[in-house]
């Protein structure tokens, strides 16, 4: 996410909890550092429903504009709801100066950076080829660290199904009782430093002697 301009809420100059703010400042990163490009004022959240105070957090979420980046001192309840439904990104913080945006950017990116690396995880959550053709690796434990949602039987399955292989070797914490079953490959186990290690062979359909 490209962060040029952060949501600061505050009630007057002093950062409050939410339902007291009574003004937004818009900061924009500048090259001598982040300075106040735009200021709006609202009046304080005031209702007791939950419809009303959703209508009032509304209001104030019109204000930010394109700006989704929210620095306030604290929030909580349905006014914290609507602003995480409008998609912003919101930080609790105990002042507001260079260091704090510059904070919230790194924590950001870092995000953003963990974001792609769980994607590319998911997208090649498969057995991947070495070096020799034909022989597959696939490390079941790191994977199922990184992305839980994924079974063993979803990043295996189609490749079992769909790819020509001599060897597949696999790193998990046991072997998958569908694997076991499955009577059209035979496996292998080894154990060391508490993990298995599991090498997959597809079986081979042999002649029957007279």
């Amino acid at each position: 996410m490209k962060v040029d301009k952060i949501a600061v809420l505050k009630k007057d100059q002093i950062l409050r909890p939410f339902t007291e703010c009574n003004r937004v400042e818009i900061y924009q990163k500048m090259e001598t550092g982040w300075e106040v490009t735009e200021t709006k004022e609202f009046l304080p959240i005031r209702g007791y429903t939950v419809k009303e105070i959703r209508k009032e957090a509304e209001e104030i979420v019109y204000l930010l504009g394109e700006t989704k980046i929210v620095l306030l001192k604290d929030i909580a309840g349905i006014a914290f709801s609507v602003l995480d439904q409008k998609g912003c990104c919101i930080f609790s913080v105990e002042r507001v100066d260079d260091q704090a945006f510059d904070g919230v950017m790194e924590e950001l990116e870092e995000s953003d950076q963990n974001k792609r690396i769980r994607e590319e995880m998911i997208h090649k959550a498969c057995p991947v080829e070495t070096d020799t053709p034909g022989i597959y690796q696939l490390d079941l434990l790191e994977l199922q660290k990184e992305c839980p949602e994924i079974s063993s039987k979803k990043a295996l399955m189609p490749f079992l199904l769909r790819t020509p292989f001599i060897k597949l070797r696999l790193t998990c914490s046991h072997v998958p009782p569908w694997l076991e079953r499955d009577d059209t490959v035979e496996s292998k186990i080894y154990s060391k430093d508490g993990k298995l290690s599991v090498i997959v062979t597809k079986k081979q359909c042999g002649l029957e002697g007279n």
